[in-house]
């Protein structure tokens, strides 16, 4: 059986670790998908990128159409950096209209293309969630080498309270489950089973959006209950 993903960094297995004092991304040793294609005896092709958005994903398609060959499922993971900022320019210039990467929309529209292009090939598209993220820690996390103004900016942007960055990140994950309902696929639930964990944050790497190697081994768990 062939395993094919499509997706971002968490698809591709990306860690944040920090080794004297300093912090740097790394790939896991095996990934979810690699995981899951070991567990069932198969192969696996991982085209998951670091900051991938849907439509750089519907491009990698486009790009690797031919490697899907053989693919019984194609599993996809977007929306975290679809529904992210460009923080440095709301820093300075927190007075004008920003929108995220990829405007809900567009994401939904997209999505839903990549998923049929897929179910034409033959092969069975899954959908998963979003993992939950830490907003206070990201913010921490990429703000870090900010001057105070520049915090300040982006705080007021946010109407004071870094909740806006986690809610506009639902509104992705939410996007997700209404693109899986309108193509007809499944959609698979990543975020339930670390949100079960009063502590969910200790799924996850400092930045707070890369979920660690506990986390990992959680979605591969919810990847692996509908793949069996």
């Amino acid at each position: 059986m062939k395993l094919v993903a499509l997706g971002d960094s968490i698809m591709k297995g990306v860690l944040l670790r920090s080794e004297g004092g300093r912090s740097h991304y790394s790939l896991a040793d095996k990934g979810i998908v690699e995981t899951c294609a070991e567990r069932l005896g198969g192969e696996s092709l991982n085209l998951g990128k670091m900051g991938c958005t849907i439509e750089a994903g519907e491009r990698i398609l486009d790009r690797y159409i031919d490697r899907f060959s053989g693919a019984a499922y194609v599993l996809l993971e977007y929306g975290g950096n679809d529904s992210d900022y460009n923080w440095q320019e709301i820093a300075e210039s927190p007075g004008k209209e920003h929108f995220p990467r990829t405007r809900l929309d567009v994401f939904e529209q997209v999505y839903e293309r990549v998923i049929n292009r897929i179910k034409e090939m033959g092969a069975i598209p899954l959908v998963l969630s979003l993992p939950p993220m830490d907003a206070e820690r990201y913010f921490a996390f990429f703000s870090q080498n900010w001057e105070d103004s520049f915090r300040a900016n982006v705080m007021h942007w946010l109407g004071g309270s870094t909740n806006t960055i986690m809610s506009g990140h639902e509104l992705y994950n939410l996007a997700t489950m209404r693109v899986a309902q309108r193509a007809g696929v499944q959609w698979i639930d990543v975020t339930s089973g670390l949100l079960k964990d009063r502590n969910y944050r200790v799924y996850l790497c400092d930045d707070g959006i890369h979920p660690n190697e506990q986390g990992q081994r959680k979605i591969t768990e919810a990847v692996m209950r509908v793949l069996r």
